[in-house]
C-alpha cells in the first residue's frame, strides 16, 4: 500500500464515518489524509545529494551522475554539486535470491552434514 492509497483510505473512512453522524471522527481522518500528502509533497521535493540519492535510489553515484549529465536526471543543484529531488529518483528494482530471502542455505547445510555422516560412517 503506498501512502496514496493510505490517505485515499482515510478519505474513504472519513466519509462512511460522516454518514453515519461522527463528523468530529471523519474530521479527524481527514486532517490526517491531509497531513499524510502534506508530509509526502515535501519529502518528494526534498533535494539530495548523489551520495544521499545513491542510498534512497540503489543506483551507484557514477550512475546517477550519468544520468544528471544526460538529463534524465534534472539537477536542481549547481553545475559541480549536484542535488536530485527524492520524487524524481528512479528506483532499482532489488534482487530477491532465494538464500537473500530465506537465510542460511538449508541445502548446502542438508548436503554438508550428509557428507560428514559418511565421513564418520567409512572412516574417510
Amino acid at each position: 500500500m503506498t501512502r496514496n492509497d493510505l490517505a485515499g483510505r482515510w478519505r474513504a473512512d472519513a466519509a462512511v464515518l460522516r454518514r453515519r453522524g461522527a463528523d468530529q471522527h471523519a474530521a479527524v481522518l481527514e486532517s490526517c489524509a491531509a497531513d499524510l500528502e502534506a508530509w509526502a509533497r515535501e519529502r518528494d521535493l526534498e533535494a539530495l545529494t548523489l551520495e544521499q540519492a545513491e542510498r534512497e535510489s540503489g543506483y551507484s553515484y557514477s550512475a546517477l551522475q550519468k544520468m544528471v549529465a544526460a538529463g534524465r536526471l534534472r539537477n536542481v543543484g549547481e553545475s559541480h554539486r549536484p542535488r536530485v529531488r527524492r520524487g524524481d529518483l528512479p528506483k532499482k528494482a532489488r534482487s530477491m535470491t532465494p538464500t537473500a530471502c530465506a537465510g542460511p542455505d538449508l541445502a548446502n547445510r542438508v548436503m554438508t552434514s550428509r557428507a560428514a555422516q559418511k565421513v564418520d560412517r567409512h572412516g574417510l
